[in-house]
């Protein structure tokens, strides 16, 4: 895949237009687009910062490597703030909780249904 592909790709799956990206790298619309269509590269302070808001290696963006390799920062910047934040935490809870009322329901459901009172 080549550089231009690769750019659009990963724009698109964070869900930015050119605009965006354009403002974030503060870069023109104009250069994302030509960047993009392949009719000219980023200079190498540009795909610096490319590589470093993506956490994508240089040799991802520049090799015909196929699958990105997601460095260190994105890491950090990405998953360590869940994981601080107790959202991470308060989603295993919710979901242990959630399995343990079903299993109960199920449990007093089937006890209503069928044990004979009678016995």
């Amino acid at each position: 895949m080549v550089l231009g592909e690769k750019l659009k790709r990963l724009r698109k799956s964070r869900g930015l237009s050119q605009e965006q990206l354009a403002a974030e790298l503060n870069v023109s619309r104009q250069s994302i687009s030509k960047w993009e269509l392949g009719e000219s590269k980023p200079e190498i302070e540009n795909l610096i910062a490319l590589s470093d808001y993506y956490g994508v290696s240089l040799d991802y963006l520049l090799r015909d490597q196929e699958v990105p390799e997601v460095s260190e920062k994105v890491m950090v910047r990405e998953v360590q703030p869940l994981i601080s934040s107790g959202c991470l935490k308060k989603g295993v809870v919710g979901i242990v909780t959630f399995v343990v009322v079903w299993f109960i329901l199920v449990l007093l459901l089937y006890s209503v249904m069928f044990i004979d009172p009678m016995q």
